[in-house]
């Protein structure tokens, strides 16, 4: 066992060496062989923080990471490595600490108080992954951004995925499902854009306040309450989503909420009520151009209250 620490620890030492001269390091981290994704990104942080950088890992991976003030790496597994918490769920398995440009890749993460954080201005790749079992999916605070590709978000105990703090969160052809509460949750100065992704079967499936949520294509369905719900002077684009099957309403607008209604399919939901205005002011346009049921009342020259035949 020595001896392979030993050489692992060699191994490691030539990489970034080499990586010195080219201003790049490429490790690779088998955890089926007791090799650590924690001594490889020491080892980074202290030699080369400012990248680039790529760990390829594989196997089965167990512990709680913090990537702190690197740029431009890669943590990447090209045969389905998993990462699980250890902690019990009192820390974040992958925690992204004032770094820019890191991308996490093709795992299954499992577990932790957030399966991945995003926070203090970082900037974050998220692509292939399954995020899964955990307190809350991905959380982003602080004037963070990040990029998520063909994800899959899951079976959290808590939110999906959760956006805060004047953060960014751009989302493509993710999956956000089974999630106890909601898919994703957008707060206080935040922005939420998805282009094709899909919430599934979450307590609630979208949820902003104070914030802005735009949806070009992708689907709502099987919520347990509301499809979506825009609270506290959040506004809402539409472009293109499917908004059906859920155990509210499909869209509930309140607080000065803004909804624009620019094309979307939004029927089928099992309250009897497809776009709800509550009392507090919200602000509709466009809105018959749903195909659903609202109480929502728009100026005439755009829409009137309209319920489909």
């Amino acid at each position: 066992m020595k001896q392979r620490a030993r050489n692992y620890a060699f191994f490691l030492l030539v990489a970034i060496g080499a990586g010195r001269r080219a201003h790049a390091a490429n490790l690779i981290v088998n955890c089926d062989k007791h090799e650590s994704i924690h001594k490889a990104l020491r080892l980074l942080a202290s030699t080369n923080p400012q990248g680039p950088n790529t760990i390829t890992v594989s196997g089965t991976c167990k512990g709680n990471f913090v990537i702190q003030s690197m740029d431009r790496l890669t943590l990447i597994t090209k045969k389905g490595a998993s990462i699980t918490d250890r902690s019990n769920g009192s820390r974040s398995v992958v925690d992204i600490e004032d770094s820019r440009g890191v991308t996490v890749q093709g795992f299954t993460i499992n577990g932790g108080s957030w399966g991945v954080l995003c926070s203090t201005a970082s900037v974050c790749h998220l692509t292939g992954n399954t995020i899964q079992d955990g307190g809350t999916g991905v959380g982003m605070f602080f004037g963070s951004q990040a990029f998520l590709e063909s994800n899959v978000i899951q079976n959290n105990g808590g939110r999906g995925s959760m956006v805060n703090d004047g953060s960014r969160m751009f989302s493509s052809d993710d999956v956000f499902r089974g999630n106890a509460a909601q898919g994703i949750a957008v707060l206080s100065g935040s922005l939420f854009e998805a282009t094709n992704s899909s919430f599934l079967n979450n307590a609630i499936g979208v949820e902003a306040g104070v914030a802005t949520v735009q949806l070009r294509g992708g689907t709502i369905s099987g919520s347990v309450g509301d499809g979506m719900k825009l609270l506290g002077n959040s506004s809402g684009v539409f472009a293109g989503p499917t908004i059906t099957g859920n155990g509210g309403v499909g869209v509930h607008l309140e607080d000065g909420a803004f909804g624009g209604f620019l094309a979307a399919s939004i029927t089928g939901n099992l309250s009897g009520l497809d776009i709800d205005c509550a009392p507090q002011l919200p602000i509709t346009r466009f809105v018959d151009r749903t195909g659903g049921i609202t109480n929502c009342i728009e100026p005439a020259s755009k829409s009137q209250l309209k319920a489909a035949e």
